[in-house]
């Protein structure tokens, strides 16, 4: 363990990311001096390269002390404000360590430069801790550029924009009247069937049709409906939603399918702790072809719909739109 680490940035959100970075810091030093950048470094270094606005200094640090207060880390902590990109590092005489993302490594290594080339006396040569950058979701860096520009949240998971709510709106299939549903089920019973929402697995269970794959999350609205949880006995809850669709989720979804993803593997559920609605577009995605797919539309009611290529082309499009 080393006995002093310096780390520096903006911080802007402390996003997971973030945190990632500051918590390695801890882990390698004994005490830590966190150089945060004052608003005169981001309006002089970082104005061209972030569109948005960013927090103030004093903004910055508060939210910074105020996560090194619930990790245990402020005792260990020193923060300061920072106007240069390699200063107080270059010149901190009982310095041993920076920690630096692939993207900064060559500032640490001209940081080392310098405190090899200071006068009158030489400064030992700092080890840079070298660590990955944190994947959003979509498996691209979490940034704070990406945070403000709403793409994903502080946790890096996908965020739905508000141009997709009127396009999901509208039924992704065939919203069946009372009369037909009964005729869909029994047409389903020789398919592959995959239910989003507990109104519409409780439909198929009612009709004695137990969904390869049904996708609840005890809620009807946004009241608390524990029936289907009771019949299908869930072992565990997976976090996705509202709002997002989280990796973990959709994993789930692609583990039930055999390889070659032809067909889903007995019976399945899997219980959302937060909301499941955007996971229909997952379970579209990686639905078998010809598998039929149940899903309740507000105001509409249940919805069919017959996975073919070319819904699995438009639940794909409308998906990367998360990103």
């Amino acid at each position: 363990m080393y006995h002093h680490v310096f780390v520096a940035g903006t911080f802007d959100g402390l996003h997971a990311g973030h945190q990632e970075f500051l918590a390695r810091a801890f882990a390698e030093g004994e005490k830590v001096t966190i150089g945060l950048t004052s608003d005169a470094f981001v309006k002089k270094f970082k104005v061209q390269s972030i569109k948005c606005k960013v927090n103030s200094h004093e903004e910055r640090r508060a939210q910074l002390v105020v996560w090194l207060e619930q990790q245990d880390f402020l005792a260990r902590a020193t923060i300061i404000a920072i106007d240069d990109p390699d200063e107080p590092a270059a010149s901190m005489p009982d310095l041993d360590a920076l920690v630096v993302t692939s993207e900064t490594r060559k500032r640490g290594e001209r940081i080392n430069e310098l405190r090899m080339g200071s006068t009158p006396l030489p400064l030992s040569s700092l080890t840079l801790i070298e660590i990955p950058m944190v994947e959003a979701q979509d498996g691209v860096p979490i940034s704070s550029t990406r945070l403000r520009n709403g793409e994903i949240d502080a946790d890096g998971r996908l965020v739905m924009p508000e141009s997709l709510r009127a396009i999901l709106a509208q039924p992704l299939g065939t919203v069946l009247k009372k009369i037909d549903i009964a005729a869909s089920i029994t047409r389903s019973l020789e398919l592959v069937t995959i239910t989003v929402g507990d109104i519409a697995t409780k439909t198929l269970l009612d009709a004695g049709v137990i969904p390869n794959l049904a996708i609840i999350d005890g809620r009807v609205g946004r009241e608390p409906f524990s029936e289907v949880i009771d019949r299908l006995k869930p072992a565990s809850s997976i976090k996705s939603g509202p709002g997002f669709i989280s990796k973990e989720a959709v994993k789930a979804i692609e583990s039930t399918h055999d390889t070659g993803n032809q067909a889903i593997k007995q019976h399945h559920v899997i219980l959302i702790d937060g909301e499941e609605d955007l996971l229909l577009l997952p379970a579209v995605i990686h639905a078998p072809l010809g598998a039929i797919v149940y899903y309740g539309q507000p105001n509409e009611g249940l919805v069919e719909v017959v996975v073919t290529k070319e819904k699995k082309r438009e639940a794909l499009e409308l998906i990367q739109k998360f990103t």
